[in-house]
């Protein structure tokens, strides 16, 4: 048997045959995510500290220090979000802020030269100021606007989510197997394209890559960055950065792929 009659002898078993089925399946998968449009540089107000924005100066609470790489190096300072019921962000997260390493370039989790920092709690009394070190080039500020959207895999992660809606896509199309799931998802939530997000579904640049917490399940989507112009990044060859989190561990997982 080629593996499209295993298809159907596994989708007729299900009685999946129809486009219609199709729908059926992707949609229950629709997650809600926040857009992140990053917005033209501008100069910072003297409370940005405490403002959800791409570069600048970060929150810092008394005590703590510029964070650094296991080297030494000092960090590049990248974005900061302060969560708001709006957003779709984890409810035991106050403020989270990520920092990279420009020379070092990390790649994944066990390279040296990225940071996820997550506050569960904000203190505006706590507030300290430090400035950013002589070694890191000054980045631009930008501030963000935030507005819901929907999300669904791509097809490089549909197979994670519902193999049955993968192997359906495949036997309604057996030229382009994509097509018939890319169709699916523009009729329910529009057209996916690369972006900044919290929450929903990561849209891979080179495949699937979703890690698993301890118990073997993917992990939770936190947030992807896309390269952004404005706030003069970019990851690779106009890539994108995936960051997950698991709420009862902590453990945070960290991904860069590009074109």
């Amino acid at each position: 048997m080629s593996h499209f009659d295993k298809y159907r002898e596994y989708l007729n078993n299900l009685d999946l045959k129809t486009f219609t089925d199709l729908e059926n399946l992707v949609k229950p998968l629709i997650r809600t995510a926040t857009k992140l449009e990053v917005l033209p540089a501008s100069r910072p107000p003297e409370n940005s500290q405490m403002l959800s924005h791409f570069g600048g100066h970060p929150y810092f609470k008394k005590g703590e220090s510029w964070p650094k790489t296991n080297k030494g190096d000092h960090l590049a300072f990248i974005f900061q979000i302060f969560n708001t019921p709006e957003l779709e962000l984890p409810e035991n997260i106050a403020l989270i802020q990520f920092y990279y390493d420009w020379e070092e370039f990390p790649w994944e989790t066990s390279s040296d030269g990225w940071l996820v920092k997550i506050y569960k709690k904000v203190n505006q009394d706590k507030l300290e100021f430090i400035a950013t070190p002589s070694t890191l080039e000054t980045s631009k500020y930008c501030l963000i606007n935030f507005s819901s959207t929907k999300s669904l895999p791509d097809w490089e992660g549909i197979d994670l989510h519902s193999p049955a809606a993968s192997k359906l896509s495949c036997v309604l199309d057996e030229n382009e197997p994509w097509n018939s799931y890319d169709q699916v998802v523009e009729k329910l939530i529009g057209e996916q394209d690369y972006l900044s997000q919290l929450g929903g579904y990561p849209n891979w640049v080179q495949g699937e890559e979703t890690p698993t917490d301890g118990d073997g399940n993917p992990m939770k989507f936190l947030f992807q960055i896309d390269s952004e112009d404005n706030a003069g990044l970019m990851w690779g060859d106009v890539g994108l950065i995936y960051v997950f989190y698991d709420e009862s561990s902590g453990k945070i997982e960290f991904t860069l792929q590009c074109h």
